[in-house]
């Protein structure tokens, strides 16, 4: 290991996070990681075999917090998950977070996310309280969602989408907001004045996949 390696380690290591041969050891546990130098893991982070960790990933839990992803979630340029103070993550499998960057946040000590299977975070969206995200739900866009509760069901590709997991759409903030399976708000600054309306309005159903 150069004097290099050795300084990084240091600074990481110091910080929480695992050091560069220890980010690139996580590929024996079948996680892909594209360059390590860039990606930024929390030694007391769980992740599942098959995720994949792009570039400027940042996974941050504390000592007194617990961050658990699941198998096969796909974390883009541009994320960052962080546990802190007491809070709680959790992912499913085979989600895919941080298109046009995403962040989640429980960094409080009654912070709690439960994020389901096949879901998906894009376009800047920001989770943090007490929220639920279910399998195959979506957060799309510049949106904070604070304490929301999104009803799962099936993914966004599924031909009825009143099937689908509820949806988040547009930018603002989304508080204290519960949506049901099928259900949609395209917000424009404040999701609390916004319609709740059937994902069909905007895709519809469709005879095959």
């Amino acid at each position: 290991m150069s004097w290099y390696d050795i300084r990084l380690d240091a600074a990481r290591e110091g910080a929480g996070f695992l050091g560069i041969a220890q980010v690139l050891a996580l590929a024996d546990r079948g996680v892909t990681i594209f360059d390590p130098l860039s990606t930024l893991v929390s030694r007391r982070a769980q992740i599942g075999a098959g995720c994949v960790l792009y570039p400027t990933v940042i996974i941050e839990c504390d000592q007194a917090s617990a961050c658990v992803l699941g198998t096969g979630n796909t974390l883009l340029p541009g994320t960052r998950i962080v546990a802190a103070g007491g809070g709680r993550i959790s992912v499913g499998a085979g989600s895919v977070i941080g298109e046009g960057g995403a962040q989640v946040k429980a960094n409080r000590p009654d912070a709690r996310i439960e994020i389901g299977d096949r879901t998906r975070l894009a376009g800047g969206a920001e989770v943090m309280g007490v929220t639920t995200i279910g399998t195959g739900c979506q957060v799309i866009g510049a949106i904070m969602a604070q304490s929301v509760q999104l009803e799962g069901g099936q993914d966004w590709a599924h031909p009825d989408p009143d099937e689908r997991g509820a949806v988040l759409k547009g930018h603002g903030l989304a508080r204290g907001l519960q949506l049901s399976r099928g259900e949609v708000i395209n917000g424009n600054g404040d999701f609390s004045q916004a319609p709740v309306q059937r994902q069909a309005a905007y895709h519809p159903k469709t005879t095959s996949r």
